[in-house]
């Protein structure tokens, strides 16, 4: 994995896992970004560090750098034999492309976003 590719994973993690960070502005910025998502992963992972940047956003910022850090620690090569993080292989079956970094966020940021949850319908009583 390449360092641009755990820059976007840490986020991930962190949309993925704290989501409660992020406010209804973040998520609306979120969704917007989304949207413009270039395919090129150092291009992405510097959108997210400028969007990270912003002093409101300091908590998310501090969860992403601990996300980052454990990345790192976790992917560190084994030459033993194991090369994935915490001796993991990988969950993409042969033959079949992975995910890509730009899908993977859009995808995170869907799925975890309260905004584009459907609101819950309400059955009306006769």
């Amino acid at each position: 994995m390449s360092v641009y590719q755990n820059y976007i994973k840490a986020f991930v993690d962190v949309i993925e896992s704290q989501s409660d960070l992020f406010s209804a502005q973040d998520w609306r910025e979120l969704n917007q970004l989304a949207s413009n998502v270039p395919n090129d992963d150092e291009e992405i992972a510097g959108k997210i560090e400028n969007w990270l940047e912003s002093e409101s956003r300091s908590q998310i910022l501090q969860a992403y750098e601990e996300r980052l850090k454990a990345l790192d620690v976790s992917s560190k090569i084994d030459f033993n034999g194991n090369l994935g993080p915490g001796k993991s292989t990988s969950s993409t079956p042969a033959n079949q492309p992975s995910e890509s970094s730009k899908e993977m966020l859009e995808n995170a940021i869907k799925k975890n976003s309260p905004l584009l949850s459907p609101p819950p319908t309400r059955e009306t009583q006769n």
